[in-house]
């Protein structure tokens, strides 16, 4: 691992919606850095995630995945099946896919910008919508009923402070919507719905609501979704979301 500079490696990229979790993952500084310069891993410190920049050197992409198995293991928790994922850019796709050890899958993944105006703060009938701008920690929401890997990364100290919109049934978040990244002019969704409430126009809502206070700071909204992720593209579309880049994900399971 070599001494590279978050907040540099990110000036030297553009800052556009195949770009946002590499950027926002090198501007939020929670994050280790292998390779050089022009060819790098950006690996979270807080989820089973990295970020590659450029075409990096086979010794780089080896040292970045050491031990993910047994990251993404331990991060689901006991119980569960986790998954640790590799993000790359259409030019380091081959030079990735040579250099990973066996056990490793390749997904891809459909990026999407937001296509019209930004939507308004909703409100649905029955809940009650909370807006937590500075994150769920400062706002004081319990995360205690989510499942444990969905809760470990809410509890992060990355997602911890991210801003997030939530809906409350019982006092309890039965969706939200939260920045997973953040850029000068971008922010990364991620949105979900605990199984009880789904298909209620729940996660829309908290979106909505979170792109609605976003958007009056000068960022919009970026989807990414799995391209075998069939309901999360028919969400994206629904909402106003077009699609502009195809990356890779290079997965592996424990």
């Amino acid at each position: 691992m070599t001494r590279l500079d978050p907040a540099e490696l990110a000036r030297r990229i553009a800052d556009e919606p195949r770009c946002v979790d590499l950027r926002g993952l090198l501007l939020s500084g929670r994050c280790e850095l292998f390779g050089e310069g022009e060819g790098f891993v950006a690996r979270s410190v807080d989820f089973p995630f990295a970020a590659v920049g450029g075409v990096p050197s086979q010794e780089a992409i080896l040292a970045a995945v050491e031990g993910a198995e047994e990251r993404a293991a331990s991060w689901a928790g006991e119980g569960s099946e986790g998954e640790w994922h590799l993000l790359v850019q259409p030019e380091a796709v081959e030079r990735v896919a040579v250099a990973l050890p066996s056990g490793w899958r390749r997904r891809g993944v459909r990026l999407h910008r937001w296509s019209g105006e930004l939507p308004t703060a909703a409100q649905p009938e029955g809940a009650e919508m909370v807006l937590a701008a500075d994150g769920h920690a400062r706002a004081g929401l319990s995360l205690d009923h989510l499942p444990a890997a969905l809760r470990r990364e809410m509890e992060s100290e990355h997602a911890a402070h991210q801003p997030l919109a939530a809906v409350l049934v019982d006092g309890r978040a039965a969706a939200y919507c939260y920045a997973a990244f953040l850029t000068e002019s971008l922010w990364d969704v991620a949105v979900d719905t605990l199984q009880p409430y789904r298909r209620r126009g729940l996660a829309a809502a908290c979106f909505r609501t979170l792109a609605a206070h976003l958007g009056r700071l000068g960022k919009r909204p970026v989807w990414g979704a799995l391209t075998e992720n069939e309901a999360s593209l028919r969400l994206a579309a629904k909402l106003g979301f077009v699609p502009v880049a195809e990356l890779t994900s290079f997965v592996i399971t424990p």
